[in-house]
């Protein structure tokens, strides 16, 4: 769990970790960079692991979120996030309808991640932005950005 400002904490599954270790898998790690979620609703940073071109582990290095709707949407929204970016290994990822600030903040974060992996070269070089993969490229559904001033 993260704690955020005036005591809203995220509720993330327990598969969901933040902190120092969380994401660290096999092969070259990195960490995104902090990406504040607009409207000043918190911050994230996604910390990815990646061997032989595949993403072997996504985490949280960092989340702190503002306000008890911000926290709930969060704590829903980044496994889903997570799910993706595994399932599409680095790929293009799209918004979460209703969340669309988590999902930008957590794609930019995590594109810093995949291009510092790229750049360790050999396999992990198609991690990176020239080859079109990572970010979020689009919402699902309809839905707007913050919903009720929440997320």
């Amino acid at each position: 769990m993260a704690a955020g400002v005036g005591g809203a904490t995220a509720s993330l599954p327990p598969t969901v970790k933040v902190g120092t270790t969380a994401g660290v898998g096999a092969g070259v790690n990195a960490v995104g960079t902090d990406q504040a979620l607009a409207g000043g609703l918190g911050d994230i940073q996604v910390r990815v692991s990646a061997q032989n071109g595949k993403i072997t582990s996504v985490g949280l290095a960092k989340l702190n979120v503002h306000g008890p709707q911000s926290a709930q949407i969060t704590g829903s929204v980044i496994p889903q996030l997570i799910q993706e970016t595994m399932a599409s290994n680095g790929g293009p990822i799209q918004a979460v309808s209703g969340a669309t600030y988590t999902s930008q903040a957590y794609g930019q974060s995590l594109q810093a991640a995949l291009d510092k992996i790229a750049k360790t070269g050999g396999t992990n070089a198609a991690l990176g932005t020239g080859n079109g993969n990572g970010g979020v490229v689009g919402n699902q559904g309809g839905g707007g950005g913050d919903g009720f001033g929440g997320d």
